[in-house]
């Protein structure tokens, strides 16, 4: 049996393996029991972290070429997980306070999300397939939750 793909079976979209080349990690932590996982696959994907404070948890993964994250998490157990699938992506990321949660998912071409949660046990989902799409989530306060999908 034949199996036909769009992608061959050593694209750079494969988490798997592939080329990998100029990625970029700066990460900044201050205080303890911070901690980054990133997987950066792929060519020109850049993050930038800063952690202040107490088990701030951020992971990442990032597929494809010229995607970017940027994130500030300051206070005590913030918790983010951001994956970029595609190409020219942006995330701008910053968490302020206690217990705030930020899930962040990018598949295509330009998209971006802009969130700030700023308070105490925040939740953001955000989902975007497709190309061009943007989001900009704003948390004050306490125990605010926003889920956005979107598609084209």
């Amino acid at each position: 049996m034949k199996v036909d793909s769009e992608l061959t079976s050593a694209s750079e979209l494969d988490s798997g393996g592939g080329y990998s080349a100029a990625n970029i990690a700066v990460i900044q932590q201050e205080g303890n029991f911070n901690h980054v996982a990133a997987r950066q696959y792929g060519q020109v994907n850049y993050l930038s972290i800063t952690q202040q404070g107490q088990q701030n948890l951020l992971s990442l993964t990032q597929s494809g070429g010229e995607n970017s994250a940027l994130s500030h998490q300051k206070g005590d157990i913030n918790i983010a997980a951001l994956i970029q699938i595609g190409y020219e992506n942006q995330i701008l990321l910053e968490q302020i306070g206690y217990g705030n949660r930020a899930g962040i998912s990018q598949f295509g071409v330009q998209n971006s999300a802009k969130v700030s949660q700023i308070g105490a046990y925040h939740e953001v989902s955000i989902y975007q397939s497709g190309s061009g799409l943007h989001t900009e989530v704003k948390q004050t306060g306490a125990s605010i939750t926003t889920i956005v999908n979107q598609y084209d």
